[in-house]
């Protein structure tokens, strides 16, 4: 099956226009706020800038674009690394399959620029003033008419390891790297360095995953249940079954094993079928520990401090050594949000209209990808993952057109997510599949429904999982990069 198949299989879409030339340039304007930086002149009557070179900031500008036949909006994105590393299906960089390489996981703006007529500005993002209607880079000032914002996730150990300091906190990044940011490939460098320095040494211990926490300690006998975005929740335990891939492949059974020490008593995603997966391909390979008490880290020494209960059944502090350390931090909505002051969450999630997807306190700002939490009575939310930042960003981009040229408000109706995670690459491409069909019943509530798919063995993976995500893939970041 090609790519297009692919996308039309998803529900996606794929149509490009090209770029068309520069008019009216004028000289900038100096805004006193930016201390003498110059405020771009709008090319065109109409500008929609958008925060955020991902899946769901490029696929919104795409979007808008195919949606303009006559050329009348400016599309600027905003976007400060000067390359994208794409994350989904990244973790199978750590199989040592040579059919995955990270070049192709590495993507330049060129191609999408041309293609889809939108431009690209590598700048941060200072702050943002929505009265004014004005984004504040450390380059320029950039007024709007339209603000989409699609700047990713952040981590939080602040948050999660309050006592620890700036150094420590700089320590984990580099020694423990969590690997769910696009931070053009830094922290799966280091993770694909660790790897082949353990096989260098010898390759005999553990290779220790902590998933995201579902709970934090304010003290040894007080947790706090918490509850915030998590980038691709079975992140985690696919990339568990990498390193169990590369281990085999490698032929270290017996040396080294995967362990996932878990805050939840199961995989926080697709519970039965890693829980398959592990006794099914990696017996003596990855060992799952569920209702672990993770309480600090100390890297000096390479051990996990963690709570149990002594046999007077009062809690105590035990240490656990690693050799590899991946430490999964709980994350939070971007710092670009909070400077846009618009209504969020406790995680600082932008709440927005889960019709119309703009924010509940400015409709002329919209929100998309992970920082993103459609409001709804239902509590139904949308994993914060490639795919539905991809989906979505198709429906903003289409509804800001509408409003642009024909003056329409258009609402969202319903919309598919899959997610595929791999879980072995040898001798075949297996892995998982599931779909989410979201929309809102005649009360205009959201609804969810889910199926995992299982095969006619009873099993949850199988080959069309595993190559349907490699088609998936080449599909996606096909449409997104233009890279077709």
């Amino acid at each position: 099956m090609d790519r297009r198949k692919f996308l039309a299989l998803w529900g996606l879409s794929a149509s490009a226009l090209a770029m068309s030339g520069c008019k009216n340039v004028q000289v900038p304007q100096i805004d006193k706020r930016t201390t003498g930086l110059p405020e771009r002149a709008k090319r065109k009557g109409f500008r929609v800038v958008v925060v955020g070179g991902g899946f769901g900031g490029l696929n919104t500008a795409s979007a808008i674009k195919q949606n303009d036949p006559n050329n009348e909006i400016e599309v600027l994105v905003i976007e400060k690394n000067p390359y994208y590393f794409a994350c989904p299906m990244s973790n199978t960089l750590l199989s040592g399959n040579p059919d995955f390489k990270k070049e192709n996981f590495l993507f330049t703006y060129r191609k999408a620029q041309l293609a889809y007529g939108y431009e690209v500005l590598h700048a941060e993002v200072n702050d943002i003033d929505g009265e004014k209607q004005k984004v504040f880079t450390n380059k320029e000032t950039i007024s709007y008419d339209y603000l989409v914002l699609a700047p990713g996730i952040e981590y939080d150990y602040r948050v999660e390891f309050p006592n620890w300091s700036d150094a420590k906190i700089a320590r984990a990044k580099i020694e423990a790297p969590g690997g769910l940011i696009s931070d053009a490939g830094v922290e799966h460098s280091i993770l694909l360095e660790q790897l082949e320095e353990f096989k260098e040494q010898g390759a005999k211990g553990e290779i220790v995953i902590i998933p995201q926490r579902t709970k934090i300690f304010s003290s040894l006998e007080k947790s706090l249940s918490h509850k915030s975005v998590v980038r691709c929740a079975p992140a985690s335990y696919e990339r568990a079954c990498m390193i169990g891939d590369w281990i085999k492949r490698n032929n270290l059974v017996g040396k080294a094993k995967v362990v996932v020490l878990d805050s939840s008593l199961s995989p926080q995603a697709k519970p039965a079928a890693f829980a398959q997966v592990f006794d099914d391909l990696y017996k003596g390979v990855i060992e799952y520990v569920g209702g672990f008490d993770l309480i600090d880290v100390d890297f000096d020494t390479k051990e996990i401090l963690y709570r149990d209960i002594d046999d007077d059944l009062n809690y105590i502090v035990l240490r656990r050594k690693y050799d590899i350390l991946n430490l999964i931090p709980i994350q939070k909505a971007s710092s670009v949000v909070e400077m846009a002051d618009i209504k969020t969450n406790s995680w600082g999630g932008a709440l927005i209209d889960p019709r119309r997807l703009t924010s509940l306190s400015d409709s002329r700002i919209y929100v998309v990808g992970d920082s993103a939490v459609l409001a709804n009575s239902k509590n139904v939310s949308i994993p914060p993952a490639a795919q539905s930042a991809y989906s979505l960003g198709k429906e903003v981009g289409a509804m800001i057109a509408n409003r642009v040229i024909k003056n329409k408000q258009t609402e969202l109706n319903s919309f598919v997510v899959g997610c595929s995670s791999m879980v072995s690459t040898k001798p075949l491409k297996l892995g998982i599949n599931i779909m989410k069909e979201f929309g809102f019943d005649k009360n205009n509530d959201m609804w969810v429904r889910d199926s995992l798919e299982v095969n006619e063995d009873g099993k949850y993976y199988d080959e069309s999982g595993g190559e349907g995500l490699v088609g998936w893939f080449e599909a996606i970041t096909g449409d997104t990069f233009a890279s077709f």
